[in-house]
């Protein structure tokens, strides 16, 4: 005969099973899919509906997704349906249906950035595109590396590969704050070329001011001379719309994690077909493909929720994205110009704007701000190059978000 107790404790048991059940799904209603995305026709009641997406809690204004994006549930819960089916059958799966789905995400990337699906490599991150690439240049010594002195440190760990190993030589263009318009960058990029000059690498959208460089312009000048032009994309694709071949580009490397919302640990690698004899990475031995023998084992379940996201973005609209992200960062500009203590070190020439704003500091610590403001919940970037901030305003935040941030950092100055 069952004792109270005994009774008491099954019970429990059984409340817990049951509440760890309903626990685990989301706190809001929220069971959207992509197709609900497409039917919102207002912009503002299409980005609210992004913004509910979103597990960043309500009362935290997110301002650092050019660090890490948030994904939305929709592609969480798409990863998690992947890694559960994997994990049922995972030789079947993997080399099966969801193999299938995987490989699929390369044209899905081709088609989101205008290339075509045999100049794509995936990769897990911005850095390891550029290592990739880096690491088999046919670099002689004394040969010349062109960049600036804006980049990020992964991109620039694969040149000092190509200078420890190969005897090459970097050279560093001194970039403006801020810079006053794309023919400044052109005449800089003209003045420190040379003879010797063999690759120039430079990010398409700046991690440090949020510049849109010319591309374009530039390739004029690199093209004609055979010189290598790379473009770290870590900051573009997801806030601007990307064309490579508009670009002019040779390689283009970018993560899906930050203005893309992608799973984190994704990215992609574009090159050209033209000088794909010149590059020939070892993870790409043979096949470009997702699954290859040289790539071994992927991370089926990520890689899917990458091509998810990227037909997420699509489906709310590049464009759109775009005009939000720069109308936001315009807004969030009129109103720092009416504040003193500090200078705005992002370009204000509509051609090489962003969704993207940093400040310099004049006198009060980037630190102790910075801290300050993570304690209202408010998370920006600390620039550690400089006496520093830089804001990076996606479609799911609001002027509202602009408004606190800026009355924060008011009272802290």
């Amino acid at each position: 005969m069952k004792t109270r107790r005994h009774f008491l404790k099954n019970a429990s048991f059984a409340f817990l099973g049951f509440n760890q059940l309903t626990y685990n799904k989301p706190s809001l209603d929220f069971n959207f899919d992509l197709e609900d995305f497409a039917k919102v026709k207002n912009d503002e009641t299409l980005f609210k509906l992004v913004r509910k997406s979103l597990l960043v809690p309500e009362d935290m204004v997110y301002l650092n997704t050019g660090s890490l994006g948030p994904s939305s549930r929709v592609i969480v819960d798409k990863v998690s349906a992947a890694m559960r089916e994997l994990e049922s059958n995972p030789v079947g799966n993997n080399w099966g249906s969801l193999g299938n789905k995987m490989e699929a995400v390369r044209q899905k990337v081709a088609d989101f950035i205008g290339a075509e699906e045999e100049e794509i490599i995936l990769t897990r991150n911005t850095t390891e595109g550029i290592n990739l690439a880096g690491s088999c240049l046919q670099l002689k010594q004394g040969d010349e590396i062109l960049t600036t002195n804006h980049e990020h440190g992964g991109g620039e760990n694969g040149l000092e590969y190509l200078v420890k190993n190969k005897g090459a030589v970097i050279k560093k263009i001194e970039m403006p704050l801020p810079v006053q318009s794309p023919e400044q960058i052109i005449q800089l990029v003209r003045d420190e070329i040379s003879s010797r000059t063999k690759v120039l690498m430079l990010s398409h959208v700046s991690t440090i001011t949020g510049m849109r460089m010319p591309f374009k312009e530039i390739a004029a000048i690199t093209r004609p001379r055979n010189i290598l032009l790379i473009a770290d994309g870590a900051q573009a694709p997801g806030q601007i719309q990307v064309n490579v071949k508009d670009l002019g580009v040779d390689l283009y490397a970018c993560s899906g994690h930050k203005w893309i919302l992608g799973p984190k640990e994704t990215g992609f690698l574009y090159i050209r077909k033209e000088v794909q004899n010149q590059i020939q990475p070892v993870f790409s031995q043979g096949s470009y493909k997702s699954y290859s023998a040289a790539s071994g084992t992927r991370n089926v379940a990520t890689i899917i929720g990458l091509g998810e996201t990227l037909d997420w973005q699509q489906t709310i609209g590049t464009e759109k994205i775009e005009t939000r992200c720069l109308s936001l960062a315009q807004y969030c500009a009129k109103q720092l110009k009416e504040m003193e203590g500090f200078k705005i070190i992002s370009p204000s020439d509509p051609s090489m704007a962003t969704g993207m704003l940093s400040i310099l500091l004049d006198q009060a610590e980037n630190k102790v701000i910075y801290e300050k403001m993570k304690e209202q919940n408010i998370i920006i970037k600390l620039l550690p190059k400089y006496n520093a901030f830089r804001f990076s305003f996606h479609m799911f935040n609001t002027k509202a978000d602009v408004d606190k941030m800026v009355s924060a950092l008011k009272l802290l100055l």
